[in-house]
This record gives structure tokens, sequence and C-alpha cells, in this order.
């Protein structure tokens, strides 16, 4: 009996200074928080580990997070997850309805922005961006002719009415010549040109007599305008000048226009495009409504796979630019003892806890080794 009292008691006291060894080296990461003095004279291991090492512990936490946990690879495959897209897409959904359920209007959000009286500014800054617009394609093409600035489909549209165009233009002076208005005019052609010839011009319209011969002239005048062959001339004519304005440089055309009728052209587009509709003043999920299915269905899905793989083709540049190592490091730094003590515990408890058991197992396995040589001597 005295035997196996003797072996408890050195497996107990094998056991305890164990346990307590490793429960104090355990305790001695951690405190004291602050350096120990007696006699002006710093004691050993104060502060304790972690304190001691706090700025090379927040320096290393920041590599191995960089380095092994938050890495621009594990980053690039969590944004091309397609799980995490879609949630990217459903997240963009739901915020795109409360936007729209606030029933704002497009003037309402403008002014919101900052940006005063929308509807001018809007007016002055598409009208500023239509006339560089045009300024930059004058500038490649005003040296070009015509021929090359105009479509395909309206050059063919053009040249498929020039025939047409002489027999219309053919017609239209016909009728001109029939009606009084061209009588008076054939007549007073007439008068002008006896009038010009002077005494011999006054007795050719007194012996030929003015009002007959208007009547001549104006059947003359029906039958040149009817006859096939003025009609070929003048659609050759057309075809002609046709070819010419297509030779001519673009320039042509702007002169004859005036670049100063081209802007006010500009603008006056720009101004109805603009006031078009009251579309400034409708609330933005009517002016959706039309295009609320695709948007959802189409377009927010889109932009969340583009988004994903913008971010994922420059996720190293955003990892350096955020520069997470240093993020770590301050924010371990900033950390009071205290609390850096609650994180490290409260991740590493229960292996503390078996560390300090196994001091306890190790040493009573001591005391009995240590019992039975005692025993044995």
């Amino acid at each position: 009996m005295e035997t196996f009292v003797y072996l408890l008691f050195m497996v107990a006291v094998g056991a305890l200074i164990g346990g307590v060894t490793n429960l104090i080296a355990i305790v001695m990461l951690f405190r004291p928080y602050e350096p120990m003095y007696v006699f002006g004279k710093r004691l050993p291991f104060t502060p304790g580990l972690i304190p001691k090492r706090r700025q090379e512990l927040a320096e290393q936490l920041g590599k191995t997070v960089v380095e092994h946990l938050v890495t621009p690879e594990g980053l690039r495959r969590k944004l091309t997850d397609p799980a995490f897209t879609a949630k990217m897409a459903e997240w963009g959904r739901e915020w795109l309805r409360k936007w729209l359920a606030r029933k704002e209007t497009p003037a309402e959000l403008l002014e919101r922005l900052g940006i005063r009286s929308p509807a001018e500014r809007l007016e002055a800054m598409a009208a500023e961006q239509a006339e560089r617009a045009y300024e930059r394609w004058s500038e490649t093409w005003r040296l070009r002719p015509i021929r090359d600035v105009l479509p395909a489909e309206l050059k063919q549209t053009m040249e498929a009415r020039v025939e047409s165009l002489a027999g219309y233009l053919a017609d239209r002076t016909l009728d001109y010549f029939r009606s009084e208005e061209g009588k008076q005019q054939i007549s007073s052609m007439i008068e002008r040109f006896f009038q010009e010839r002077g005494m011999v011009g006054n007795m050719l319209q007194m012996l030929l007599g003015n009002v007959h011969f208007v009547d001549k002239v104006q059947a003359e005048l029906g039958k040149f305008l009817r006859h096939a062959g003025t009609r070929e001339v003048l659609s050759r004519l057309l075809w002609t000048e046709w070819n010419k304005w297509l030779d001519y440089p673009l320039a042509t055309v702007e002169e004859m226009i005036g670049r100063q009728r081209i802007d006010e052209a500009m603008r006056s587009a720009v101004r109805r495009l603009v006031q078009s509709g009251g579309w400034l003043h409708r609330p933005l999920d009517e002016l959706i409504a039309p295009y609320e299915q695709p948007l959802f269905d189409r377009l927010i899905p889109q932009a969340a796979e583009a988004v994903s793989r913008l971010l994922s083709c420059k996720i190293e540049a955003i990892v350096a630019q955020l520069g997470l190592e240093d993020i770590v490091r301050d924010q371990v730094e900033s950390f009071s003892l205290r609390r850096l003590e609650a994180i490290i515990l409260s991740i590493a408890r229960r292996e503390l806890k078996m560390i300090t058991y196994l001091g306890a197992l190790l040493g009573g396995l001591i005391g009995a080794v240590q019992g039975v040589i005692g025993l044995w001597l």
C-alpha cells in the first residue's frame, strides 16, 4: 500500500510540475505586457514573447496573408467562379430594383449629382460633343470626293431617279408654260426681245401680232418639252452634273451650306432630342419599363461577367495597389495586447490546452519512472 501511495504521489507531483511548467510557458507568450524591473534591472523574459515580437508578428502576418492566404490566384478563382458571378448579378438586380422604386426622374438624379439646370447642361454638352464629332469626321473626309462619303444605298437610289427626274422637270416646265402665268412670262419675253431690236423689232411686232405669236411660241415649247429627244438631252445633262457633283470634295458642300448653318442644325437636332417626349421629367422606372426584362435577364448578368473578367485580369495590380500586406501589418500593430491575446486564444485555445495536458501527462510518466527507479534503488 505504501508503495502504491508513493508511486501515486510521484506521478501527481510530476504531472503537476509538467502541467504548470507548460501553462507558465504558454502564459509567458503573452504576459507580462510590459517589461518588469527589479532594482533597475529588467527581469528576463519580460515582456512576453508576443508583446516583445509584436512588430515582427505583424509583418509576418501581413506576408502570410498576401503570399499564402489572400493571393491573386485565389482571388482570381473566386472572381471567375460562376456562383460568385451569379451572386454579383443578383446584387445588381436588387440594387436596380431599389433604385427604380424611388420613382426618381433623370432631372432629379442629375440635380442630386450636382448638375443644375440639367436640360440646358445636357443640350450644351451634347451640342459640344456633336460639334467635336463632326469636326473629327470632317478632318478625315473634308477633302475626299462626295462619292466616297455618300452611302451606297443612297447613291443607288439617287441614280435610279435621275431618269425619272428628267421627265419630271420637263413635265413641270410644260405645266408652267401652259398656265396663265407662263403665258404672260412668254409674252413678256417676246416683247423684251422685240424692244431690244429697236425699230425693226417694233415693225416685226406690229406685223406678227404679239398675242397670236405667243400662242405659237407656247405650242412650240410644248412640242419641244414633250419630245423624247429633249428629255434624253435633259437626262444626259442631269447625269453629267450628277457625276460632276460626286467628284466635288465634301468641303464644297460644307461651303455651300455654311458652317454656321450646320452648327445651328446640329444644335437644333440635339435640342429636339433632349426635349423629345419629356423624358427628363418622367420616372426612371417608366422609362426603363419597356427594356426591363432584357435588362434584368441579359444585360445585368453580362455586366457582372464583364466586371469579373476585368477584375480578374487586373487583380495583381489591384492587390498591389491595395497594399494588403501593409493593411494587415498596420491593423495588427494597432490592436491592443489584450485584444491580440484574445484573437490568438480564440484560434488556438484548444491546442494550447492540449499542450498543458500533454505536459501534465509527460510529467506524470516521468514521475512514475522516477518512483520506480527510487523503489528499485
